[in-house]
């Protein structure tokens, strides 16, 4: 059995069908065929249950399947690596950050591009347990995170944390100090980011509102930043954000409020497989941390 059987096997395994599989691979079925039963051959074992529609996995093809991809993974990373001795950083570097991190990311982003102007890039925004997905599926390098994770195979490093802020239409009359209490806005029609799943900052905001014994006036709930900040320009309403968030958008029509409540922070982490490879683009992006 060789490299190139265990990329046929692979494909077979995730298209469902050999002929799917053999236009994948831009092969004819009949060879495709003859390979995976010289595979089955050679391990004395039936890789897949097959029927007129569809094969399907047998069990000691399951366990191939997972070996398989490691070993592939492996030695895909062992020819880049070996290919990188010689050269500078270059290819397509692919890094995510979900939303909160945005301003972080693209900092580094620019600065990398600056240091290799070869290098393309793959930048993706996304809810953590998204990322997490995409690093483990080798979509992406390195993610950002607002937060720590807890996940065994992943790697990660705290960055420095970023204060929420509260930010209020320049329009509206602010008779407080340039730092508010959270009990003094109470009151206030809030718009607050809210991700598709899960609670995210959203949630940390308002578990902070209630820890203190208050229920924000949260008038709107948004997904996009952007749409966020025209409301609040606009007078319609006020909102909390980590303050990094703030130099991505011209601040026009906005005023800036420091928030006395130190327990509202994002703590933003920089996230990478353990023990696992990385491209020599991926290590420099990582060391500008």
């Amino acid at each position: 059995m060789d490299i190139r059987q265990l990329r046929y096997f692979v494909t077979i395994a995730e298209e469902g069908k050999i002929t799917t599989a053999a236009k994948k691979l831009n092969i004819a079925q009949p060879p495709l065929s003859k390979q995976l039963k010289q595979m089955e051959e050679e391990l004395g074992v039936v890789l897949f249950d097959r029927d007129n529609k569809s094969i399907n996995l047998t069990l000691e093809g399951e366990k191939l399947l997972l070996r398989a991809k490691e070993i592939l993974n492996k030695f895909d990373e062992t020819m880049v690596e070996v290919q990188e001795l010689r050269k500078g950083a270059s290819g397509t570097l692919s890094v995510g950050s979900n939303l909160y991190c945005a301003a972080l990311i693209l900092s580094k982003v620019v600065a990398i591009r600056e240091k290799n102007p070869e290098l393309t890039f793959k930048v993706w925004e996304g809810e953590t347990i998204h990322l997490i997905k995409m690093l483990s599926r080798r979509q992406i390098e390195i993610a950002l995170s607002n937060s720590p994770i807890s996940e065994k195979n992943m790697s990660q490093m705290k960055l420095e944390s970023d204060p929420y802020v509260l930010v209020l239409p320049e329009k509206w009359e602010w008779k407080g100090s340039q730092q508010a209490k959270l009990e003094n806005i109470v009151d206030l029609p809030l718009i607050l980011l809210r991700p598709n799943y899960g609670l995210g900052a959203y949630g940390q905001i308002v578990n902070e509102f209630q820890r203190l014994g208050l229920e924000p006036n949260i008038l709107c709930e948004c997904q996009d930043l952007i749409m966020l900040l025209g409301l609040v320009s606009s007078g319609f309403g006020a909102t909390i954000l980590p303050f990094s968030l703030l130099s991505l958008h011209s601040l026009g029509g906005l005023r800036i409020i420091e928030l006395q409540d130190k327990a509202l922070i994002s703590e933003p982490a920089v996230i990478w497989r353990k023990n696992s490879y990385l491209s020599k683009a991926a290590r420099e992006f990582l060391a500008l941390f």
